[in-house]
């Protein structure tokens, strides 16, 4: 039987995945200075568990000279992606590209399990109404269910202590005509619309005119993560016809969102707005001055999340911002070069390792000076207020932009 279209289609994607990898690996040359900086190497010591051993890995697979295996995709998946080995790099290997375009080919040429087909159906109806707000329910639910046999296990301790969300209206903006900034929501909205509301107000007080397209979708960084290109091409798709034309701008209040966004690149749409993370936005781009803000007496630490320090290279702009209330002490949360665990959907995939690093860091976090904690990236939020949770300790995880809408005097809430 000759091949069909569909078996063409998918050969000239794997090989271009292929060609694509084996391009971006010859720039590896396995020197070994990314090692101290990977949390999997560094709680495993072993080399597959290291930037340069999934490197030699992939690129083995691409070549054809190693199948695509369970045990090679578990070294794949169990890669953070926090992109602390890029940052780090005297190459300059792309580690980010290499990633994705390595689980892309491992999706396909992999054996596939019912645990891949679970998670691609959860990916997939992240965009239907409301899903991931009863999902985070569920979650909660379930960690609270006096069954042992639910109670037990690494992830049942990874979703105790997950905070409620609470779910105010989001604020109606009517400035389509002539706005200056698109804001983007994705597909955890309903679990952050405290801070959806903030970043409005503080948009309109600091002079700026505020969209929000309802047709848009998932920035598509759960299904890129996971290598399901399919889906995240059709997110993406979404995306680029909801925020084209709409406003010169287009700004995120989860940096993870905003990383996913910014490698969308022009797609042949001259009219996508320029991307932002909402604070570099803010210091870049606002007018801060219009800001009247209330003294505040605490000191707040600041959680850097691998998106906004590695990805963007903007976690200064969070200090920036915070630093003109006045009477606040800003301090890092000790360790913000390691990732909290979060990583995506990765505190669900890989509970015990996930946990273990946001153990660290509420042990950090409760041994400081903190009254606040903030991050962000919602992900991240949720994490690290969990395991502060289980931990004892009732230090609040806050958005940024919660904290300074907070000093807000109420003569400058323009909503």
């Amino acid at each position: 039987m000759p091949p069909s279209d569909n078996d063409r289609s998918n050969d000239k994607a794997l090989a271009a995945l292929a060609g694509a990898l084996r391009s971006a690996t010859d720039r590896c040359v396995a020197c070994g200075l990314c090692l101290p900086h990977c949390p999997t190497y560094g709680a495993s010591l072993n080399e597959n568990e290291s930037p340069r051993g999934r490197i030699a890995l992939l690129r083995a697979t691409a070549e054809g000279t190693l199948k695509a295996t369970p045990t090679v995709v578990a070294h794949i998946d169990r890669c953070l992606g926090c992109l602390a080995c890029e940052s780090v790099c005297p190459s300059h290997v792309e580690y980010a590209s290499i990633l994705k375009n390595g689980r892309a080919l491992l999706v396909r040429e992999a054996p596939t399990s019912w645990r891949a087909s679970l998670r691609r159906r959860l990916i997939r109806g992240v965009d239907l109404r409301g899903a991931v707000t009863v999902a985070y329910a569920a979650a909660r639910l379930l960690a609270r269910l006096p069954w042992p046999r639910a109670r037990r296990g690494p992830l049942a301790t990874v979703l105790q202590g997950l905070p409620a969300r609470p779910r105010p209206a989001l604020v109606r903006t009517n400035d389509a005509d002539g706005a200056c900034v698109a804001l983007f929501l994705g597909c955890t909205a309903g679990l952050d619309r405290p801070t959806l509301n903030a970043a409005i107000r503080i948009l309109r007080a600091t002079g700026q005119r505020v969209h929000v397209p309802r047709e848009q979708a998932c920035c598509g960084a759960l299904a890129t993560h996971a290598g399901l290109t399919d889906i995240a091409d059709r997110q993406r798709l979404r995306n680029l016809r909801a925020f084209e034309g709409r406003a010169p701008a287009l700004v995120s209040i989860a940096s993870g969102c905003a990383a996913e966004l910014r490698s969308y690149g022009p797609a042949g749409l001259d009219r996508f707005p320029e991307v932002f993370d909402i604070h570099r936005y803010l210091v870049e781009r606002s007018d801060l001055g219009r800001l009247k803000l209330a003294p505040r007496r605490q000191t707040i630490a600041v959680h850097d999340p691998c998106s906004l320090r590695n990805s963007l290279k903007g976690e200064r702009f969070v200090y920036e911002l915070l630093a003109r209330i006045p009477g606040v002490r800003i301090i890092e949360l000790p360790g913000n070069g390691t990732c909290c665990g979060a990583a995506g959907d990765y505190f669900l995939r890989e509970p015990g390792h996930a946990q273990a690093l946001a153990a660290t860091k509420a042990a950090a976090a409760a041994a400081s000076e903190a009254d606040i904690i903030v991050s962000a990236n919602i992900g991240c939020a949720l994490h690290l207020s969990a395991a502060l949770s289980r931990a004892g300790c009732a230090l609040p995880v806050l958005h940024p932009l919660l904290v300074l809408d907070q000093q807000l005097p109420p003569s400058q809430d323009a909503c």
